[in-house]
């Protein structure tokens, strides 16, 4: 199974080919996430001798996480599969990052900027179930702090980046974390088409 990759929700992007396996993966910082996409397509396919034929699916975040970044990331994915819907699998960024630190099994939360002084958060028991859609809530700066400090908790997701003055009782894994990223949505997307779960459908995702 051939898997294109493409994850557009914050202010790292990036891209990833996927063959049971993580084959190339580029990021980038960007104001102009489309004509980014575009660029870094064109490049990882020319280096690996591909075609977007021949992917099997096309894997794109549905957010919560920039307003802009996400239409962008769905539209291009729809426009790369020439109306054959059923080629684009949907993540959310929280499964995509819990995904990825499911080896750790600790209770964790996923932040993300939501602006005006509120995030999008997200638990996880450490116990990672792939039917699982991980709740979101947009909560105050103010309610995010008291929970930070009723319990400790892994934190992923980059609001961690508006959030590092209180979480020093809480436990900041590397960096390597904080973004989602392309092959984070490649890998928790081919273990759920494997399990035949369907894919979430292909549109904005603000946690309302």
């Amino acid at each position: 199974m051939k898997i294109l990759s493409i994850e557009t929700t914050s202010e790292m992007g990036s891209i990833a080919i996927c063959e049971e396996e993580i084959v190339n993966e580029i990021f980038f910082f960007s104001k102009d996430v489309a004509e980014e996409l575009i660029s870094h397509l064109e490049y990882l396919l020319e280096k690996t001798h591909l075609t977007i034929s021949d992917f099997d699916y096309i894997v794109v975040s549905i957010g919560p996480g920039s307003w802009t970044g996400i239409r962008v990331g769905i539209s291009f994915a729809k426009g790369l599969v020439k109306g054959e819907k059923e080629k684009i699998y949907c993540v959310s960024v929280p499964e995509s990052l819990f995904f990825a630190i499911k080896g750790f099994r600790k209770p964790s939360i996923c932040v993300i900027n939501a602006y005006r002084g509120e995030f999008y958060i997200s638990f996880f028991n450490g116990k990672f179930l792939f039917k699982n859609s991980f709740k979101i809530k947009k909560i105050k700066r103010e309610q995010l702090e008291s929970i930070l400090k009723e319990k400790k908790y892994l934190v992923v997701g980059p609001g961690i980046l508006q959030l590092k003055d209180i979480l020093k009782q809480n436990c900041l894994l590397p960096p390597f974390y904080w973004f989602p990223r392309a092959s984070f949505n490649a890998l928790v997307a081919a273990e759920k088409i494997k399990r035949e779960i369907p894919s979430q459908l292909p549109e904005p995702y603000y946690g309302r």
